[in-house]
């Protein structure tokens, strides 16, 4: 089930397709997931908590609001094995809660937009894999990781909304 894509992004900012209205980003719901929450251990799924964040996220459905979700490295993120891990784990999140219409996307951790968005980088790669099932996707940047990372320029022309 692919949902139309509701948000699109002009000059690093979300955009609302329906009117091409800017929208406030502070009008999102912030869901802060953090990735032991979602893989107890390699490759195993927590599906208890990945069905209250498909009821949490329902809800704003019905209250035509929207949600940002903002992944929290809280597990060892050192190696390409582990990039693959959280990777996989939050693509998971995303076929887990596929028919919200609530979600505009996920936030890019620092931790992966350290390497740029080049391709066969980790936040390139998080991207990619995502948009497969999940075209309709917008991508978010801290402006202070933007700031820290030197990604300004990188990002100027490029598809990700800096908050």
């Amino acid at each position: 089930m692919k949902l139309e894509a509701l948000f699109t992004v002009t000059d690093n900012k979300l955009i609302k397709i329906s009117d091409n209205s800017p929208y406030p980003i502070e009008k999102l719901k912030i869901f802060e997931i953090k990735w032991s929450q979602i893989e107890l251990e390699a490759e195993s799924y927590n599906e208890e908590y990945l069905a209250q964040l498909r009821e949490d996220l329902k809800k704003l459905d019905d209250a035509n609001e929207f949600a940002l979700l903002v992944p929290q490295v809280d597990k060892s993120l050192s190696s390409p094995e582990d990039i693959e891990l959280f990777i996989n784990a939050y693509n998971h999140c995303a076929r887990r809660i596929k028919d919200c219409v609530s979600v505009t996307g996920y936030a890019l951790p620092a931790e992966l937009l350290k390497g740029g968005l080049e391709p066969g980088s980790a936040a390139r790669t998080f991207i990619d894999t995502v948009n497969i099932k999940h075209s309709q996707y917008v991508y978010f940047a801290k402006e202070e990781d933007v700031n820290n990372l030197n990604l300004k320029e990188k990002l100027q022309d490029s598809a990700i909304v800096i908050y």
